[in-house]
């Protein structure tokens, strides 16, 4: 199990943080991911494996002017 945002997700082998955002409605404004208190920018979100047990916090862009 992960959990994310606060809501348990089901944990797969091979979760990168693209395919669990996938899976989150709304994702598409996320830029940047919060995963075990490290931060991982979009770029790298299809690299960066998931593993058990994590914890992600979805950071949505924020612009302004």
């Amino acid at each position: 199990m992960i959990e994310v945002d606060e809501k348990k997700m089901q944990w797969s082998e091979g979760m990168t943080i693209a395919s669990v955002l996938e899976q989150v409605p709304d994702a598409r404004f996320c830029s940047v991911v919060r995963l075990n208190g490290h931060l991982v920018s979009s770029p790298k979100f299809c690299l960066t494996q998931v593993p058990d047990n994590s914890i992600l916090q979805l950071l949505p862009l924020v612009a302004g002017g």
